[in-house]
């Protein structure tokens, strides 16, 4: 018998619509081109002199966190760890090739998609060399509040589905105002410093998230991202908006909790953790803005959700970039009959949906590579940045590079 869990998997499949499906699955396959590294274009800062690095070049830094470090959707595949789905579009890779500093960098990518932050500071724990980064980059906080799960929930379940979004929303609102929430951050942060040297150049920049809807329109009332999911009312879209400010605004409570605590001489000397919020920047004179204002869903003079502008993947989006099929191999590294029982199926939100995607398929008679080429990666991008708005995530740590690692005489 197939379980609920297959069939809500494969309704869901079918409610966002089989042309979809279809359109974003039979992508030609193409050499692969794993690790190349790649410039997601966009704009960037002229790079300067690095007169605060204490040692010789090359700057060495790492990429950790969640999917929104890692770039699912984003481009080629960065490297052979298709389960994590890093890929070239992602902010990371695009400041490797677009350094701010004029001295080389090198890069350690390990984020992974589906990390909360205990499996991040699993990560951290096993991949950072000991007093090896002189900074490390981070995105941590979302799934540890299931938002996967609300985009489900709220934007793409069909609607004679079970399920309810403001249960889901209210179930997210208590993870986010329980105290493990920062415990388990700082947890992460605690093993980020540890792993550096003691001194104010070693410092870490956790980035926020962005939301994904303008809220004030009246034309996408009456859009969805499927034919029988939820229509993205206004209502909808305030609600969806406000956790993902609530979110960022509890992050910043995090970051500054953790700066109070801390005692050492260095974290007197200068900023060792950067906190960056996408979505409250602030320009030179002094105006507050969005990272993706007029590039989010449902924008002013726009009909479609699937505007070239907006800088979020929906359903089944193509990036605008090339990126060869990872669907197939993706799925033949589940073992349909198994992975329900694997640990990670409980914990980790990309690996439970990869299995039950890969069961739903061998529900009816297993994977057809022509028609189901690029499913997995393809589902678990929606609503993470494309490639562009990972450039503007670029720029942003750009500057906060340069500000906050001044030349020193």
């Amino acid at each position: 018998m197939v379980s609920t869990s297959i069939f809500v998997k494969g309704a869901w499949l079918f409610s966002i619509g089989l042309s979809d499906l279809i359109a974003a699955a039979v992508l030609a396959p193409q050499a692969d081109v794993s690790h190349v590294k790649r410039q997601g274009g966009g704009p960037s800062v002229v790079p300067i002199d690095d007169r605060f690095t204490p040692h010789k070049a090359p700057v060495i830094w790492y990429a950790v966190g969640d999917s929104y470090t890692a770039g699912p959707g984003t481009g080629a595949d960065y490297d052979a760890d298709l389960d994590c789905a890093r890929n070239n579009g992602s902010y990371a890779v695009q400041t490797e090739s677009d350094f701010p500093f004029k001295e080389s960098n090198d890069m350690e990518f390990i984020a992974c998609s589906g990390h909360r932050a205990p499996e991040t500071l699993a990560r951290v724990t096993d991949f950072v060399e000991q007093d090896r980064a002189d900074f490390m980059v981070m995105t941590v906080g979302g799934n540890d509040i299931g938002f996967a799960a609300i985009a489900v929930e709220c934007l793409v379940k069909a609607r004679f589905l079970p399920g309810d979004c403001d249960e889901t929303i209210r179930k997210a609102r208590q993870l986010l105002a329980a105290p493990k929430f920062e415990n388990d951050i700082h947890a992460v942060y605690d093993e980020v410093f540890e792993k550096m040297k003691d001194d104010r150049h070693y410092q870490l920049y956790h980035i926020f998230y962005s939301r994904f809807f303008n809220d004030q329109t009246d034309w996408c009332d009456r859009m969805s991202f499927g034919a029988i999911v939820p229509k993205l009312t206004r209502e909808l879209r305030k609600k969806l908006n406000l956790l993902a400010n609530d979110l960022n605004r509890r992050l910043e409570g995090v970051v500054e909790n953790y700066i109070q605590k801390q005692t050492k001489a260095s974290w007197s000397q200068g900023p060792r953790l950067i906190g960056l919020n996408p979505d409250n920047l602030t320009r030179s004179n002094g105006e507050t803005y969005g990272l993706f204002d007029g590039h989010r869903f449902c924008e002013p003079g726009k009909t479609t959700l699937r505007d070239p502008s907006v800088w979020f993947f929906g359903t089944f989006d193509k990036d605008s970039v090339e990126k060869r099929h990872v669907g197939l191999q993706t799925l033949q590294q589940y073992d349909a009959s198994k992975c329900e029982k694997d640990p990670k199926y409980a914990t980790n939100i990309k690996f439970s949906y990869d299995c039950d995607v890969a069961r739903y398929f061998e529900s009816r008679g297993g994977i057809q590579p022509a028609a189901f080429n690029a499913l997995p990666e393809v589902l678990s991008q929606s609503f993470h940045p494309r490639t562009p708005g990972f450039g503007a995530e670029k720029r942003m740590l750009q500057q906060s590079l340069q500000k906050n690692r001044p030349a020193e005489d």
